[in-house]
């Protein structure tokens, strides 16, 4: 499956996110110049140009108007939906203004009802949106976890954590995931009923 990975304008580095040769790079906005801070050439930039700084030279681009329904980065992920792609990462998503992290966090649920493979990847913080099925993450001792019901109640087991529970109800007005530990061994959230965010975090 080829994968396409979307940057946003966020001002999170993703300097320890391997971004395959032969993926397809779509900038939303400003993510052109975090592009060009990674050293990153992307194949499209797309927006409505409001907070950008460099002019695209030599990259294919789609001029958005300011006055809109979809933010720049949900018209990079709409474009590369189109465009087949059913694996999205978004880069320089979180760490920036709260509104546009949570928009981010959204943005994951419409593509998973898309049936879209998505995640968000950053060096500070990586997010994943579960429903109704099962994620497993390698240990990443630099980083805590966390695990929040994003319905009303979600029915959770969380094993190879250093809290584990099984067929756990996890209530979206309690967040008693927060801050779970990786151990040596894969862990892996299951989600039997409902949806949840995951989110590791820097330490």
């Amino acid at each position: 499956m080829k994968k396409c990975y979307i940057i946003c304008g966020g001002p999170e580095t993703f300097n320890d996110v391997a971004i395959d040769d032969d993926s397809y790079i779509i900038c939303a906005d400003s993510g052109y110049d975090k592009a060009l801070a990674a050293g990153v050439t992307p194949q499209l930039v797309i927006g409505d140009f409001d907070s950008i700084e460099a002019v695209p030279v030599g990259v294919k681009v789609i001029k958005a108007p300011t006055h809109k329904d979809d933010t720049d980065t949900m018209l990079a992920i709409k474009t590369a939906i189109s465009e087949g792609y059913r694996d999205i990462t978004l880069l320089s998503a979180f760490s920036g203004r709260m509104d546009h992290s949570i928009a981010n966090l959204s943005a994951l649920c419409y593509m998973s009802e898309q049936g879209i493979k998505a995640r968000i990847a950053g060096d500070s913080c990586s997010a994943y949106y579960v429903k109704e099925s099962e994620l497993t993450l390698k240990p990443q001792n630099g980083r805590y976890l966390s695990v929040f019901s994003d319905t009303d109640s979600s029915v959770v087991s969380i094993k190879g954590a250093e809290y584990e529970v099984e067929n756990f109800t996890m209530k979206k007005s309690f967040p008693i995931g927060v801050s779970n530990e990786f151990t040596d061994t894969d862990c892996t959230i299951t989600v039997h009923s409902g949806a949840v965010f995951v989110l590791t975090v820097k330490k």
